[in-house]
């Protein structure tokens, strides 16, 4: 069996962060305040690398 070298599409990782409603995380991050201290990185950045660290499986 041959793999082939050619991609089509997105990744996974990709797919499963266009699911992800930025607008919600940015309310929900509102109502609680939760960037108030944060000078860089955001809710929503540390969101999507909690989530890349699930997936690639860190321990």
């Amino acid at each position: 069996m041959s793999k082939t070298n050619h991609f089509f599409g997105q990744p996974i990782f990709s797919q499963m962060v266009n699911l992800i409603d930025s607008s919600i995380v940015s309310n929900a991050s509102a109502n609680r305040n939760s960037d108030h201290y944060c000078k860089r990185f955001t809710t929503f950045q540390h969101l999507i690398t909690m989530l890349y660290g699930v997936v690639s499986g860190c321990n």
